[in-house]
């Protein structure tokens, strides 16, 4: 903000008009409060002259703009002080352009911060990051990092930095360090509060200091997007809101619904409960299986979580190496070899499985920060690597490099590995970025692919189902180039994805009356005309930290293969197939279909198999141990700052929590003594773990706070997407008729190797025989692609 503008939002014109009488730069219209060391900037009083006495207002005017100017003023008593210099308070804010701040406790404190103390900070922050690269020189002469094959080593690959998302973080680390130095010099010594600084401090603007010019929201913007085909999708999601270039972009932060919790305000983790712990003491390894509903929703949620957040671990700075906070040896590194990002979990000596094996280290690394998107100073963020809308990024990748790495160039289709029986799959990789074993596993839109062998059979599905599209549309129009193909393609491809989550998997997750009810329902003909512009479709942390990850516990701890007959044939052991998956894949990915849609899915609850408790990316070569999923879960969170789940519910409009009694009305019977045995207070319990232990609600597979937060993400996602497949312009109405057509079962019988049956609903089990129906049947509808028929190339920007 420049100063004439500021001046004007305050009240004073520092327009350079020399006051009658007075050597100051400004005019300006004042009330000082002597007593309390405030300074009102309003339009009722005027001082001319310097040091004349100050005039002071019965009361200031409503919403005055002010500043604290503590260091500046004296008092004596209730007296007014003539020996104030208030033309050098005015200079001051004049040519320094002071930021001012509100503390928003009773005391009414206020802060002065000007252009120069705000780029001193930067400064400071930059010179701690310096001072870290090199202790990472240090770390990696040591050879300190995550070795390949360990289950710390499966971690990463699940949540690798790119490189854009690393090269994004570093500026961000800098704020950060910037805001704790803010908060030290100008709000502990004078009384204002961590958390009152931390809320301040997020309105404080970059604009002014060195890092102003690295923001999004300053430089991207409607005019970023001219000259671009707007007519498909950006592979990173950009100009996809024309007046917010950036709302929605890979490698941006997540979205708060609830101001951050951290410890100091800003980004230290909370003192909770330790999360392994809380694993042991409230997870139970029981078989709780939901009796109408198959895998296939566990995987589809995994799936579709995939496309909206991808959250990477920090890594080195400098190099952009990985950390590692335990040793070889399962125990803490030693002070000199611990990275300012590590924020390991530590194992008691009573923990029933990892102390037998003198475990006593469990590792975690802080997410990588990201900068605020409205260009801030404040608390800490998180990167998203994804893209935030539902637009099949894990299929097609989240930057325009990574989606031409995986097309073939022809003919619109993508790159395929074709087997000895002639079926084709996903092109191979290999390297320890993708594989925890060093075998050889897929490359994909997302670099999770391989993380189980169900997931990988679901994209695998999904690459046939494009290269399938494809290859009609270029009979249909041969015509059409590579890239009109490949880009149509990708248009139904999405529709498709979009069309299953909200017409099949969200009223299987929510209950269909909810869906109703809560505007996510969608109607079966004509167009919508539900995008608003003024929605941000960021993902939310919470939904992406701490609510995503029910999908963990519909885990089972075998993966049941079946026959056409539907007999199971064959069982595997999951822990065994983590990041491994191409042998299994080949030789099963027909079992694996069926499996989707017949083997039960466990209920959401607190209920866990030990295969992801204990045993989570486990040692390629003995499988001794792993890791612990929920452990980890709710490590993630608190690193995230997300508030517990009692400030959920207040923030979802349930019944506040005020007694045990309370919170025995809506936990599942005993959960309530198991969780106040470990938390001192309810208002300390995780989101997660409180949203797990909730009582379902009616025709929903979660509990009321779960519910209302993927609600609220799943609502955004659709109204901010303006290419949203029922939208007009999308689709002529003949083309939205046959993606309204779309079915998971029809994409499972098309892409299948010689699956011939399926049920109409993949996410709910066969009752009967009866229930299973020919690939061929009308009743598994099949998208007419002759309406994408285009005699002449009309492909307009």
């Amino acid at each position: 903000m420049d100063s004439e503008r500021m001046a004007r939002n305050a009240g004073t014109d520092c327009s350079g008009v020399l006051v009658s009488g007075s050597i100051s730069k400004c005019t300006y219209n004042l009330n000082i409060d002597v007593r309390t060391t405030h300074v009102y900037i309003h339009e009722s009083t005027a001082v001319a002259d310097k040091n004349q006495s100050v005039i002071r207002a019965i009361q200031p005017t409503r919403d005055p703009y002010y500043y604290y100017t503590y260091n500046q003023i004296k008092y004596v008593n209730d007296k007014e002080d003539e020996s104030i210099d208030v033309h050098s308070i005015i200079d001051l804010y004049c040519e320094n352009e002071i930021t001012n701040i509100e503390d928003t406790d009773s005391s009414k404190q206020f802060l002065s911060l000007r252009k120069e103390d705000l780029e001193n900070a930067i400064q400071y922050g930059a010179q701690q990051i310096s001072m870290l690269s090199r202790h990472e020189d240090s770390l990696s002469y040591a050879n300190i990092n995550v070795k390949t094959g360990s289950p710390s080593h499966g971690q990463l690959i699940d949540s690798q930095p790119s490189m854009d998302g690393h090269v994004a973080s570093r500026n961000a680390e800098i704020v950060i360090k910037a805001s704790h130095y803010i908060m030290n010099k100008h709000c502990l010594g004078i009384g204002i509060s961590q958390m009152d600084c931390a809320k301040e401090l997020a309105k404080v603007k970059l604009d002014h200091t060195s890092l102003g010019k690295t923001c999004l929201s300053k430089y991207q913007n409607e005019s970023l997007c001219e000259g671009m085909n707007l007519k498909y999708r950006s592979a990173d999601g950009s100009c996809n809101n024309l007046k917010h270039s950036f709302w929605g972009k890979a490698n941006t932060a997540y979205k708060r619904l609830l101001f951050p919790a951290y410890k100091d305000g800003l980004s230290s983790i909370r003192e909770l409960p330790n999360s392994r712990e809380l694993s042991t003491g409230l997870v139970n390894d029981e078989n709780s299986p939901d009796s109408t509903k198959t895998i296939a929703m566990a995987f589809w949620t995994i799936f579709i979580g995939h496309d909206l957040s991808h959250t990477a671990v920090s890594s080195m700075l400098k190099t952009n190496k990985s950390v590692d906070c335990c040793n070889e040896h399962g125990m803490k590194q030693s002070p000199r070899h611990t990275h300012s990002s590590c924020a390991p979990i530590i194992i008691s000596k009573e923990d029933r499985f990892f102390s037998p094996l003198r475990r006593t280290c469990m590792n975690y690394v802080r997410s990588m920060p990201a900068m605020r998107t409205d260009c801030t100073f404040g608390p800490r963020e998180q990167l998203n690597q994804a893209t935030h809308y539902l637009d099949a990024s894990m299929v097609y990748g989240s930057s325009g490099k990574q989606m031409l790495s995986l097309r073939k160039k022809s003919r619109g289709l993508l790159l395929t590995y074709t087997s000895d029986e002639h079926m084709d799959y996903m092109p191979l990789t290999n390297g320890s970025s993708a594989c925890q074993s060093g075998a050889t596993c897929y490359k994909a839109g997302d670099i999770r692919v391989n993380a189980q062998p169900h997931l990988t059979a679901m994209h695998t599905l999904w690459m046939r189902e494009h290269n399938r599209v494809a290859n009609q549309l270029a009979i249909i129009n041969p015509h059409w180039d590579d890239e009109r193909a490949f880009q149509e393609t990708k248009k139904i491809i999405t529709a498709s994805i979009q069309h299953i989550t909200y017409n099949e998997w969200l009223p299987t997750l929510l209950g269909k009356k909810y869906t109703k009810k809560n505007e996510l329902e969608l109607s079966m003909k004509g167009y919508s005309n539900l995008y608003n512009e003024t929605v941000d479709p960021t993902v939310s942390n919470s939904f992406a930290t701490a609510i995503l990850p029910f999908a963990n516990s519909m885990f089972n701890e075998t993966l049941s293969l079946y026959s056409e007959n539907r007999v199971t044939n064959k069982s595997l052991s999951l822990k065994e197939h983590y990041n491994r998956p191409s042998d299994l894949q080949m030789n099963y990915m027909d079992h694996l279909v069926r499996g989707l849609s017949m083997q039960n899915t466990q209920k959401i609850d607190m209920l866990f198999t030990k295969t992801i408790t204990d045993y989570l990316y486990s040692h390629s070569d003995n499988n001794t141990f792993g890791m612990d999923i929920v452990s980890l879960d709710i490590q993630r969170s608190r690193d995230h700052g997300i508030p517990s789940y009692t400030q959920f519910r207040k923030y979802c409009g349930l019944k506040d929590i005020h007694s045990i009694q309370d919170l025995a009305q809506i936990m599942v019977k005993g959960s309530t003594n198991k969780l106040l045995k470990q938390y001192k207070t309810w208002d300390d319990i995780d989101l997660l773990i409180g949203a797990l232990f909730e009582k379902h609600s009616e025709d929903a597979m979660v509990g009321p706070t779960m519910r209302c937060i993927i609600r609220e993400q799943f609502i955004r996602t659709r109204l901010a997407d303006r290419y949203f497949y029922d939208l007009p312009k999308i689709f002529k109405k003949h083309q939205l008729a046959e993606i309204r057509k779309v079915t998971l079962a029809r994409v499972f019988c098309d892409n299948s190797d010689s699956v011939t049956k399926m049920q109409q609903r993949v996410f709910f089990k066969p009752i009967s025989d009866d229930d299973l129906l020919p690939c061929s049947s009308q009743l598994i509808p099949k998208i007419n692609l002759k309406h994408w028929t285009d005699n002449v190339d009309t492909n307009q920007k």
